[in-house]
């Protein structure tokens, strides 16, 4: 869908400011602080453009059942999250059934959604802690629950998410993207892959710095994914992505455990802003929700100086901006230049 807005730098906007993207310190999509691994890039070079790839993906279904100990029939390729979360849709809901989200929310939800009629229930969390009382779950035929969540970071643990699961009588729909990210280890394809009511949507290009390659994948019971099989057309992953997807999963652990130092730098900017008086919500895994006034001007400000953040005005969060954690080497630039510009909008 085309109106749902997301973060990353638009060539467009650089261009009026005689920018490129390799000008500035995009904070905006929270990919991984270390950037693509050139063997990833690589493999999506070398593959051959001169015949078609496999017209269900199956080398790179296998190959990520095999990073994450899983069967292959548990396990759905699909051109990105994104894709996932919209076939997921079209295979769960209908007219006028059901559908629940967590707000503030990833815009494809609702997006998803409306793009088979089903109705939308939205359960409101509040800043600053944006916390989630799971006994408020409604009832619902599809319950999208991110975790950790886009964009507040909140973590739900796996008991959580099982009562989640128990109270709302429908299927819950995890969106993992990030969790690779978080402080624990993962737990959403495991409950997946054994729960016939959950399915789990993951992304590879935020872990993997890829997002010009759209890989994503589902995982659920080998029912659910035949289910889902079905809806999904021939070719839906082109040879380049399967060929670095393969690369890509066979690297997970490796880019998890290049992640040690992220927790750390995470954890300075949070104090540093706390102290600074800007609220910062308790994210939990590769970016932070701050509250910086007009988050619209403070982006611009920010931008000037060759910085991208993500305004959360379309997440219905005008005074916040998202924030990626960067490479260490970045913490000071990042952690004075958000404390700078915030107090310059409330200057004016």
């Amino acid at each position: 869908m085309g109106g749902v807005i997301h973060g990353g730098a638009q060539d467009s906007e650089l261009a009026a400011l005689g920018l490129t993207a390799a000008d500035v310190l995009d904070l905006s999509a929270n990919l991984h602080p270390a950037g693509p691994d050139p063997r990833v890039i690589e493999a999506a070079r070398q593959a051959d453009l001169d015949r078609y790839p496999d017209p269900a993906a199956l080398p790179l279904r296998a190959a990520i059942a095999r990073a994450h100990g899983l069967d292959p029939e548990c396990v759905l390729a699909t051109p990105g999250g994104t894709a996932g979360i919209h076939l997921v849709a079209r295979g769960l809901l209908d007219a006028g059934a059901a559908g629940s989200i967590i707000v503030p929310a990833f815009g494809e939800y609702v997006a998803a959604m409306a793009g088979v009629g089903a109705t939308v229930t939205e359960v409101l969390t509040s800043p600053p802690r944006f916390r989630l009382d799971v006994d408020s779950l409604p009832q619902a035929a599809v319950t999208f629950l991110c975790n950790p969540d886009n964009p507040t970071g909140r973590d739900l643990s796996r008991d959580e998410v099982l009562r989640a699961v128990g109270l709302t009588r429908g299927t819950v729909v995890i969106d993992a993207a990030y969790e690779p990210f978080a402080d624990r280890p993962p737990f959403a394809s495991e409950i997946a892959r054994s729960h016939p009511n959950v399915i789990a949507v993951h992304s590879m290009t935020k872990l993997h710095a890829v997002p010009g390659l759209r890989l994503g994948y589902i995982v659920a019971t080998p029912e659910r994914i035949a289910q889902l099989s079905r809806l999904q057309h021939s070719w839906a992953i082109d040879a380049p992505s399967i060929a670095a997807g393969i690369e890509a999963a066979a690297q997970f652990e490796a880019r998890r455990a290049m992640l040690v130092g992220m927790t750390a730098t995470r954890e300075a900017l949070r104090s540093r802003w706390l102290t600074a008086g800007l609220d910062v919500a308790p994210g939990a895994a590769n970016f932070l929700l701050v509250k910086v006034g007009d988050a619209r001007s403070v982006r611009r400000t920010l931008l000037a100086g060759r910085i991208v953040v993500r305004d959360a005005s379309s997440f219905g969060l005008p005074e916040w901006i998202r924030v990626a954690v960067p490479s260490p080497q970045h913490q000071e630039r990042i952690g004075a230049a958000v404390i700078s510009a915030a107090a310059r909008d409330v200057t004016g």
